[in-house]
């Protein structure tokens, strides 16, 4: 190969790439203003606009198709295999992933840029559990789930019972309320 065949390819590449993240940029802007998902809070637009964005790289860039091209493979290796390792999903996200991604497929389909959304949409519903399997979800610490506890029950008790039923950390805040450390406040009646 040439290198003015190199170059030119490459100028080609460039134009397609920099069309490519426009199509992204809008399609995810135009989802965004839906109804739907416009209502929304905030947190939850930027999750949504994450997702959509991810997905459509995904399919430029990484599987080098076009919107018309994406079929039921492209949306199960996203979801099982570049989403679990690739996209960091909030924990509040995750139980949505798959409805935002079933409607979004669904506004493509009645945009007319595929043909075939409900056909993907119900790809995605297929593979939900297997989705939710692989998407690791951040667990709560065993020591602030104890606090929260502690917390609770703190009204009935004195700081003393509590300390008898588990260990307080020296810094912990006191199970008393007072906002203190431990070691400053019940910590020094020891």
């Amino acid at each position: 190969m040439a290198l003015a065949d190199i170059q030119k390819k490459s100028a080609e590449e460039r134009k397609r790439e920099k069309r490519l993240v426009h199509a992204t940029n809008a399609l995810s802007r135009d989802f965004l203003d839906t109804k739907g998902v416009k209502a929304k809070a905030k947190g939850y637009r930027e999750g949504v606009e994450y997702l959509t964005k991810s997905l459509l790289d995904y399919l430029f860039f990484e599987e080098r198709k076009e919107l018309k091209e994406m079929n039921e493979h492209h949306l199960q290796q996203f979801l099982l295999v570049h989403a679990p390792r690739k996209l960091n999903i909030s924990p509040e996200l995750i139980g949505e992933t798959t409805g935002i991604l079933q409607n979004f497929l669904l506004y493509l389909d009645g945009t007319g840029l595929i043909k075939n959304g409900d056909q993907l949409s119900d790809t995605v519903k297929e593979n939900k559990r297997a989705f939710h399997k692989l998407i690791p979800i951040p667990k709560k610490s065993p020591k602030k789930a104890t606090r929260a506890a502690t917390r609770k029950s703190g009204k009935d008790k004195t700081a003393k019972e509590q300390d008898a039923e588990e260990k307080i950390g020296r810094n912990d805040p006191c199970p008393c309320g007072s906002g203190k450390k431990y070691k400053k406040c019940c910590g020094q009646i020891k």
